[in-house]
């Protein structure tokens, strides 16, 4: 039991916010909001409600995807999948912050399991991405990883999600007066949501060529950060 339990123990610690591979450092355009006075803790729940809507169903669906691009046993990853798939993500994220904070952090989570696993597949993944070269992205990673430990896809996903909300929800807590308390109860709201985001972003997976996301205000947001007076974040 506690083998077959091993796979699922491995992801929850790389699905924790605190990993380190910098998550901390981005709030991809959050902090752009809260200083332009476009997001305050009345909003934050509802505004993360649909932020996830659109930007969680995209990362899913590439997470489901790199999930399926893991190869059987012993075979080797294919050299022309696995950086389609990350160029095409590229392409969707139109706010060059918040694509690069994604391809930032996919590379040192990818770094950071190969130092944890002895994993082929994942060393050619990071090689591939450097010979091409091409982005990797967190989503994308992630869900390559959750492949190769043995975590089923829908599990992964929600991992990944459950990360990426605690990180936003992290993010807003140094950026409004949100204390703990209403932070937590913010993110087991929220619970639901993502379980509706899992379900959609399967369907979205399997036509990977339609998917889209629309998020203008956000976008905004990560393009005009560079040029606060003040900053706690990268992006």
């Amino acid at each position: 039991m506690i083998i077959d339990n091993l796979p699922f123990l491995k992801l929850l610690q790389l699905a924790d916010s605190a990993v380190p591979i910098g998550s901390a450092a981005h709030s991809f355009g959050l902090e752009t909001l809260t200083i332009e006075n476009d997001l305050d803790v009345n909003q934050l729940e509802n505004f993360l409600r649909h932020y996830l809507a659109e930007t969680g169903v995209l990362e899913s669906a590439f997470c489901r995807l790199g999930h399926r691009l893991a190869p059987e046993q012993g075979a080797a990853l294919s050299a022309d999948t696995w950086p389609t798939l990350n160029q095409r993500l590229s392409a969707l994220k139109t706010a060059r912050e918040s694509r690069m904070a994604s391809a930032t952090l996919g590379r040192r989570f990818l770094q950071l399991v190969i130092a944890l696993e002895e994993a082929p597949c994942l060393r050619q993944a990071f090689a591939i991405s450097r010979q091409q070269p091409c982005d990797i992205h967190f989503s994308t990673a992630f869900g390559l990883v959750g492949a190769v430990l043995g975590v089923d896809e829908t599990t992964t996903v929600l991992a990944y999600l459950q990360q990426s909300l605690a990180t936003l929800i992290s993010a807003s807590q140094r950026l409004l007066p949100l204390g703990q308390n209403q932070a937590s109860t913010i993110q087991w709201r929220l619970k639901s949501t993502l379980l509706e985001i899992a379900e959609w972003s399967r369907e979205q997976a399997e036509q990977p060529a339609e998917l889209q996301v629309f998020t203008p205000l956000v976008d905004v947001g990560s393009m005009r950060h560079p040029h606060l007076q003040t900053r706690l974040f990268i992006s």
